[in-house]
């Protein structure tokens, strides 16, 4: 009990952890992952639409991912944005294990912090259209009596359609993730070009 408590302090203020969560009472949710997921057509940069609060990720604005594949197998996330007029670099890069049997299941692992569990990285839902697609990025971990969540909502395009973007939030409520307390990204033409 007492190695629960530490451990879900431990998650609740690691880095990983504090990146954009929100906490619920009870186990994970249950949610289905992209039956369609294809790492090959998923690697590059994608717009952040949305995402859950966060420390690290405070007023920015103009937030994307890239997702690049690394000698040793991994994928690399790094995350880039701007804060106050200023591009950020103090986000250090997540490197993701791949699993071909289930890959739109990702584990990350919590740096040199041995005796973590891996951060799980699921892929909900994806349309790998290179112009206009989207995914819903999704973490989800039990700490001791409740859960805590991760959300993104990324696109390829600076703005989503509303109607995707209200059928995607739909499809997240149906499988009890709290959308309200989803924080949406400025992506204007005051953002640096996309690759």
């Amino acid at each position: 009990m007492l190695l629960t408590v530490v451990v879900s302090a431990v998650l609740a203020l690691s880095v990983p952890g504090a990146q954009a969560q929100v906490y619920g009472w009870g186990g994970c949710p249950n949610v289905p992952v992209a039956e369609n997921f294809d790492v090959e057509r998923w690697l590059g940069t994608w717009v952040e639409i949305a995402r859950f609060p966060s420390s690290v990720e405070e007023d920015v604005d103009c937030g994307t991912d890239t997702y690049t594949t690394q000698q040793d197998g991994k994928i690399k996330f790094q995350y880039e944005g701007i804060r106050y007029g200023q591009a950020i670099n103090h986000v250090d890069p997540l490197y993701a294990v791949f699993n071909p049997e289930e890959p739109a299941k990702f584990s990350v692992p919590y740096f040199s912090i041995s005796f973590l569990p891996e951060m799980p990285y699921w892929i909900l839902e994806i349309d790998h259209d290179p112009e206009t697609g989207y995914f819903v990025g999704y973490t989800c971990m039990d700490a001791w009596v409740g859960n805590m969540q991760i959300l993104w909502i990324f696109s390829k395009e600076r703005e989503m359609d509303q109607e995707r973007l209200n059928g995607i939030l739909g499809r997240l409520e149906g499988y009890g993730v709290d959308v309200t307390q989803l924080e949406y990204v400025r992506q204007d033409d005051t953002c640096p070009a996309l690759p």
